[in-house]
């Protein structure tokens, strides 16, 4: 090789960032900024090993661009292009975390709404001093999303149900005060003793009810509206009700036929017209061989509703129209038989109102534990009761329907009241208990995957019927939801230190019965 020869001509080096991109797929890491293409910038050598090496070229002049250095433009622009992608990885990242799948729920806790902070109508005084229960407050728990399986949504229905109303003479006159103050378009209005309660009321997909008494009109008893010890509760309560979201009201109870049993069938006429549905009561016998079936977010839910008592008045000259057909009691039914019916029908579920149990005892009686396995037994997966005039727990139940499957039932003793003049009463035993309220207990029906159902979030929220006034000025009365008051330390606008204390006791004896079983304490 001749000495005088000009060296090879070399590939030259390629600026900085100019290697090829690599595709832009979703989380791909991006390419690195030092990658680079072209031959390898080492010396040469002659294939004569005495030659000296031949000396390097220089580097070829940087291009600028206005004076800029045109790579280094480049190598900064790919810098931000890789921290850029960086960002979006991690924003990705966070979003799939916040949106994963939520769908497996602890169906004992879940569907419970989170305890209110702000409280309508709330006094910033402080409370007075009082011991509240150690069960008094728990963690909000968050709504569940909605599951989905195989591209279809699951269904959930929540059911809601109040206590007992219990009309008495004061509330009656309580009623007629009002409706002349307001200037309601009738001359008795339960409108205000509702109004701290009714968004509570209206907190689910559907809530169910019940008026101890009959509905059916003044002209069903010879004293017109009456309390004890027959009641004869004025019809006007129904658009009460209505406003307050009640969707179905349960007519069995010992005191349906104080208005006779033309008051019974008037009654059913009047919760008719005002748009609410009902269970209980029956006009034919064809109607009460008729199951009820209540469509709710799309699920079957069928109800059943029996009284233990009648208040002996089967015997006191009542029609026997009423025993034949007009009313459910337990005497008179077969709840299997019903069942059965109700499952033919389509129902997905079946709920069962019970008027019995024992006034005044917070514990269910023997009575109403072997009718309780009787229906577990028939194939209802809710019991609901009322009666007992204060609450008693709730507690899962199992057995072997008559279907061959087992069952699982939640069956809840009392709810105890919702709207009366009853305070604290010492019953027989010597125990003093708190009538003056109650809960609003309940529960959400969960679609399975397999498209069967479940019984789910067992739940309970404690409320208080604050009176106010005096025998020569009358008296005024309202539900309260007295929870979120004793947690937050506040009071309704106006109430006493010694109303508070009553709310505070009412409160912790109905919690303190209540945690004894199945059930989340809730607030809203």
């Amino acid at each position: 090789m001749s000495e005088n020869k000009r060296p090879v001509n070399r590939t030259a080096r390629p600026a900085a960032g100019t290697g090829t991109k690599t595709g832009t797929r979703t989380g791909a890491r991006p390419a690195s900024a030092s990658a680079r293409t072209g031959a390898s910038n080492k010396a040469r050598t002659s294939s004569n090993p005495n030659k000296r090496p031949l000396p390097r070229r220089s580097a070829p002049r940087r291009k600028t661009v206005a004076g800029v250095d045109l790579e280094t433009v480049i190598t900064l622009l790919l810098m931000l292009a890789v921290l850029a992608g960086v960002i979006v990885l991690m924003v990705l990242g966070i979003k799939n975390c916040s949106s994963r799948n939520t769908t497996k729920i602890d169906y004992d806790v879940a569907n419970i709404r989170p305890a209110v902070t702000d409280v309508p109508a709330a006094d910033t005084t402080s409370a007075p001093d009082g011991t509240i229960a150690s069960a008094a407050v728990t963690a909000p728990t968050a709504t569940p999303v909605a599951s989905v399986i195989g591209g279809r949504n699951l269904r959930t229905a929540t059911i809601r149900t109040v206590g007992d109303f219990v009309i008495d003479v004061g509330l009656i006159d309580a009623a007629k005060s009002y409706a002349a103050l307001s200037g309601s378009k009738y001359p008795y209005d339960f409108h205000n003793m509702l109004s701290m309660i009714s968004e509570t009321m209206q907190n689910a997909d559907f809530t169910v009810a019940n008026v101890d008494g009959s509905m059916g009109g003044k002209s069903h008893y010879k004293y017109g509206y009456s309390g004890y010890p027959q009641f004869n509760t004025p019809e006007y309560l129904l658009d009460s009700l209505v406003d307050a979201g009640v969707d179905l009201l349960t007519l069995a109870n010992n005191h349906m036929l104080d208005g006779w049993f033309d008051g019974l069938m008037d009654e059913i006429e009047n919760v008719e017209k005002a748009g609410i549905k009902h269970v209980g009561a029956n006009r034919s016998l064809a109607e009460k061989n008729t199951p009820v079936i209540c469509e709710i977010n799309g699920i079957r839910v069928g109800f059943m509703n029996y009284t233990v008592s009648l208040n002996d008045m089967e015997n006191r000259g009542v029609d026997k129209k009423a025993l034949e057909f007009g009313v459910n009691a337990v005497r008179n039914s077969d709840a299997a038989a019903d069942a059965k019916l109700l499952r033919e029908a389509g129902a997905d579920v079946i709920v069962c109102y019970m008027h019995w149990g024992t006034e005044y005892y917070s514990t269910p009686d023997n009575d109403q534990k072997n009718l309780a396995n009787k229906l577990v037994k028939a194939g209802v997966d809710v019991i609901m009761g009322g009666h007992p005039h204060v609450v008693q727990h709730a507690e899962w139940m199992s057995n072997t329907n008559q279907f061959g499957e087992m069952q699982r039932t939640l069956c809840v003793y009392s709810v105890g009241n919702f709207l009366s003049n009853h305070k604290v009463v010492k019953n027989k035993a010597g125990q003093s208990v708190n009538c003056d309220g109650g809960v609003i207990f309940d529960f959400t029906i969960q679609e399975k995957g397999d498209g069967s159902f479940e019984i789910t979030a067992p739940a309970y929220l404690p409320v208080y019927v604050w009176t106010t006034g005096d025998s020569i000025r009358g008296y005024d009365y309202k539900i309260v939801p007295c929870g979120r008051f004793i947690v937050n330390k506040s009071r309704p606008v106006g109430m006493s230190d010694a109303d508070y204390t009553a709310m505070q006791a009412s409160y912790n004896f109905q919690v303190n019965v209540m945690s004894e079983g199945v059930g989340t304490l809730i607030m809203q």
